[in-house]
């Protein structure tokens, strides 16, 4: 017991979630072109047809497995409304589950109400295109109606919900130079 108080004290700093003013972008141009599956598996869609150029643009990758993921997302959905009301953005939930949890992703969707759109990337697609390679969940990435990748934010705390926030509400501010 007298060696867990130092262990927490060094360990605690590793565990903070992470935030980066992104200058690193992807390896391909957004909105890319990965194949996305509906929660329901009733259809496929291109993240090029999916993603809109115009507004800024969440992307919230998350494994059915990840509670702290859960907890981001049901922080997201408490605030969604209010937001939409307040700035003009895009939101996705993107499941990076291996293909035997495939169900759970909808199962857990329809339980929380999520009230932004849900998809499957079974591939691990993003993997190879994102900064950091989606090492470590949740991660969220921002792109501004350009499509340039301006923020990222890896694991979750009570709280980082308003970092989003706050981060939209630039973009939302900023007009065309």
């Amino acid at each position: 017991m007298r060696y867990f108080l130092p262990v927490l004290l060094f360990c605690t700093p590793l565990l903070k979630a992470q935030t980066f003013e992104q200058t690193d972008q992807p390896k391909e141009k957004f909105p890319f072109s990965i194949t996305l599956t509906s929660m329901d598996s009733t259809r496929e869609i291109s993240s090029a047809r999916l993603f809109e150029k115009g507004k800024p643009t969440v992307l919230a990758f998350w494994l059915t497995t990840c509670m702290p993921c859960q907890m981001e997302l049901a922080a997201y959905t408490k605030n969604y409304a209010a937001w939409k009301k307040e700035m003009d953005f895009n939101m996705y939930a993107i499941s990076t589950d291996w293909p035997e949890r495939f169900r759970r992703i909808a199962e857990k969707a329809d339980a929380a109400k999520w009230p932004f759109p849900v998809y499957w990337e079974g591939k691990r697609s993003f993997h190879n295109i994102l900064p950091g390679d989606l090492n470590g969940l949740p991660q969220v990435f921002i792109f501004d109606k350009n499509g340039v990748l301006v923020w990222r934010h890896r694991r979750y705390a009570p709280g980082d919900e308003m970092l989003v926030y706050n981060k939209l509400k630039n973009l939302s501010l900023q007009t065309d130079e």
